[in-house]
């Protein structure tokens, strides 16, 4: 009768599950099979602690993702600034990112920075500035960006050629105030959705940035109501 070595399977039986554990899959989907949350289905407040994070050149960071809803809301962040311009070191952005390119539209969130609550660094050293937004913010008046008018998607994006580092006490928080509604068929971005222009192709912003500060606005005026 054959003999078996009992640690030889036991290694190839741990092997093939250590394998498998590794295996996944690419999927190529629409959002048509989800019908969106209804009332209080979906978390009110997002919070993301991010010391100790480090965010690479094209590096993107979700706060938060309510696909396939599109909601109103207030983000809140406290992140590294330049300490000359107080523009942000990563940019805030908003808008839907779909697992189709064609129905991406993503761009700067609008910012107001918050100065009283900011810290602007000294001989160099860079600061950390406080930004509020309004999520979205293409019905406000005296706004300098007022980004995507439907917005799923929430999350921070460094655009330019350095590595950003997050020190203690930096954070991101969104606040859901509504869902408005879905970003489903008819409702989606694209060429192949009902929105006008400039929504009707693809956006997001560019990455690899010599400047990347240069093109962020920011608004010093309140916006009341929202």
């Amino acid at each position: 009768m054959k003999t078996f070595d009992t640690k030889l399977i036991i290694a190839v039986v741990a092997t093939a599950v250590a394998l498998g554990s590794f295996t996944y899959h690419y999927a190529t989907a629409s959002h048509g099979f989800e019908t969106g949350a209804i009332g209080g289905g979906l978390p009110t407040v997002a919070n993301v602690m991010l010391a100790g994070q480090v965010m690479r050149p094209g590096d993107y960071l979700a706060i938060a993702d309510f696909s396939p809803n599109y909601v109103s809301g207030h983000l809140l962040v406290r992140i590294p600034c330049d300490p000359t311009t107080k523009k942000p070191l990563v940019t805030p952005v908003a808008g839907h990112i779909d697992e189709l390119l064609d129905r991406t539209w993503v761009a700067q969130a609008q910012l107001n920075l918050i100065p009283h609550a900011s810290s602007g660094g000294i001989r160099g050293v860079t600061g950390t500035c406080v930004y509020h937004s309004h999520i979205p913010a293409i019905d406000l008046a005296g706004v300098g960006n007022p980004g995507a008018p439907r917005v799923t998607d929430i999350g921070l994006l460094n655009q330019g050629q350095t590595n950003v580092v997050f020190r203690t006490g930096n954070t991101a928080s969104f606040t859901l105030l509504r869902v408005i509604g879905d970003i489903n068929p008819p409702n989606q971005y694209g060429p192949t959705g009902s929105m006008p222009a400039p929504y009707n192709a693809v956006n997001f912003p560019e990455v690899n940035l010599s400047n990347p500060q240069a093109s962020v606005t920011t608004d010093t005026a309140s916006h009341s109501g929202h």
